[in-house]
């Protein structure tokens, strides 16, 4: 182990307990509000009968189906319902260091940690019975897979030849797609994410230009298996999502206030 690991991990530990703190600090300090007490309601009913009544609601039902699974072993308290946000929030500020350390190096890490660990903002959110800390959460863990997964293609000494039929590059790509766990692993949070909250897309809109900035610096052949790979990702995403998706749009479009 290299000498500066332990006071990394220390530094990191510190961290954590730090945003552990904040966000379970007077967790159990107000009753639940309107929305809390219907997140608490839906998860309260079959998992059937949730799908259901969340189709009627602007939310799609990820969030209540994780809500209900936390309550069996958490209860119903406010501070054991709240305490799922918190967690969740918790592992977000991991990997917001992670990804900033990824991007920018060590330095750039401990502040994008240290940052989402003391926003008012993330904290206010990590406190609440809803749906918006796991919606940070799986951006952030979506964000944290798509540049690893970009970072596995640039370092892979495997290039394919110029010579290679699109046939033979679209199966490369497959190869590529199968053999990664980091983009099926994407494919899976962004799933998710869709069936978190309606305005997940715009973190797949956000990776789709990064991915197009990444790509266009990268060799033909290997531009065109990155293309097919990242697209057989996010038609993976969107096949996962398929079920939910009629309702989506009904809800985005109908719901009196994001109507107009």
């Amino acid at each position: 182990m290299r000498p500066r690991a332990p006071v990394t991990l220390a530094l990191f530990a510190l961290l954590i307990l730090l945003a552990f703190g904040v966000r379970v600090h007077r967790l159990d300090a107000q009753s639940l509000w309107n929305d809390e007490g219907n997140s608490l309601r839906l998860a309260q009913r079959s998992a059937a009968d949730l799908v259901e009544s969340a189709g009627h609601d602007i939310h799609p039902p990820g969030y209540y189906l994780a809500l209900k699974a936390w309550i069996a072993a958490a209860g119903e308290s406010e501070f054991g319902l709240r305490f799922l946000s918190a967690l969740q929030g918790v592992l977000a500020v991991a990997l917001a260091a992670a990804l900033g350390r990824t991007l920018f190096g060590r330095g750039a890490g401990w502040l994008a940690g240290l940052l989402v660990a003391l926003s008012p903002f993330a904290v206010y959110y990590s406190q609440e019975t809803r749906m918006y800390a796991q919606l940070g959460l799986l951006s952030a863990a979506s964000m944290a897979l798509f540049v690893r997964w970009l970072k596995e293609r640039t370092d892979s000494p495997q290039r394919t030849q110029s010579t290679q039929s699109f046939y033979d590059v679209f199966l490369c790509a497959l190869r590529d797609l199968c053999g990664w766990p980091y983009g099926l692993a994407l494919a899976l949070v962004n799933a998710a994410g869709l069936y978190t909250q309606y305005s997940f897309p715009f973190t797949m809109l956000a990776q789709g230009g990064l991915f197009v900035l990444w790509s266009a610096r990268q060799p033909g052949p290997d531009r065109r298996r990155a293309v097919l790979a990242y697209a057989a990702l996010n038609g993976l995403t969107l096949a996962l999502f398929l079920p939910w998706l009629p309702t989506a749009w009904d809800q985005i479009t109908g719901w009196p206030r994001t109507g107009v």
